[in-house]
């Protein structure tokens, strides 16, 4: 026990009741977007306690908690409890929420005075997703820890890695010094959404979720198992579906702004694209796939681009068709930004 007035178990049973008066004695650095299963486990391991030893002083739990729920799910608590983690980790209540997601107001459970704690199956919005190793560490923090993130998987473009909310055998952290491929199209998509904004983002959507239905009848394409295999995944599992797609969703997602520019969607314009994109296609090695049913879904939602707009500074913005709009969502994974059901 760790305690900074060195009371002991007294002040921990008096924890219980009343809810902490002092920090514990080392405090931890918070990772930007953590999640509170992370922090909350992190602070733990720095007093030499376990979990729920741990959270016995935030509140009182209604799940029990196995050791490894920090990486499988995440924690929630309500307003006393905050409070308690608060006092424990030496920050306001403010910090913590500006630091874990979580912690918002929308996400603290109903209130009563009793601090209480809960470990639902999964998150109740976007993922568990590991955080890159590098930039923990940069951090100070040097046990794995777990961020919130919209999708299962995310990319660090400073440290190249690329993680994801995977559990199982095969690495957690993934480098991707060999796939420079990879690379660039993380960096082109990081450049479509800066230029044309949230429309960008959700033309990159739409390319990864129709290069993943590919992915899906064709896993064994050679690129994507060659990329697979250079880093030590498994060609046809599915958590490498995303990593090995990549540069070919970016592709298509050029190709689909290429019609959303034009001034123009005749018949024979839809046609000369959709007939464009599937020589693409075969020349990914993707020519036994008929990708016809994707493209002219695409197409189907985007038949009246909306013209691009002019916005403060020199960034162009566009809103995509109404169809898209009302398929997609505003925010979320790309799933749900993508007018792709």
């Amino acid at each position: 026990m760790a305690w900074v007035d060195g009371m002991g178990d007294a002040m921990a049973d008096r924890a219980g009741v009343w809810g902490p008066q002092r920090r514990l004695r080392n405090s931890v650095p918070h990772l930007a977007g953590e999640s509170t299963g992370s922090f909350a486990n992190r602070l733990a391991h720095a007093h030499g306690l376990e979990l729920g030893a741990f959270l016995d002083r935030v509140g009182t739990g209604r799940q029990p908690v196995n050791p490894r729920l920090p990486s499988l799910a995440e924690l929630y608590v309500n307003r006393a409890a905050l409070d308690n983690l608060a006092v424990l980790s030496g920050r306001t209540p403010h910090q913590l929420q500006l630091a874990l997601p979580n912690l918002q107001e929308r996400f603290l459970l109903s209130g009563d005075d009793a601090a209480r704690w809960q470990w639902p199956f999964e998150a109740r919005e976007g993922h568990v997703v590991r955080c890159c190793d590098l930039c923990a560490g940069a951090r100070g923090v040097d046990e794995a820890a777990w961020l919130l993130w919209p999708d299962q998987w995310r990319v660090c473009l400073r440290h190249r890695r690329f993680t994801d909310d995977h559990r199982g055998q095969g690495p957690s952290v993934i480098r991707l010094d060999g796939l420079e491929e990879v690379v660039r199209a993380h960096t082109e998509r990081l450049r479509l959404e800066r230029r044309f904004g949230t429309a960008g983002t959700e033309l990159f959507a739409d390319g990864f979720q129709v290069v993943a239905r590919w992915w899906a009848r064709m896993p064994s394409m050679w690129s994507w198992t060659q990329r697979a295999w250079q880093v030590g995944l498994e060609a046809q599992e599915l958590r490498t579906a995303p990593l090995v797609i990549y540069p070919e969703a970016i592709q298509l997602a050029r190709e689909m702004l290429r019609y959303e520019q034009r001034a123009e969607n005749t018949r024979a314009v839809r046609a000369a694209w959709v007939e464009e994109v599937q020589q693409l296609m075969a020349g990914w090695g993707l020519e036994e796939v008929d990708g016809w049913s994707e493209l002219v879904q695409w197409l189907d939602h985007h038949s009246s681009p909306a013209p691009a707009s002019s916005a403060a500074g020199r960034r162009r913005r566009r809103e995509l068709a109404v169809g898209h709009s009302q398929l997609a969502g505003p925010s979320g994974s790309l799933r749900e930004r993508s007018c792709m059901e």
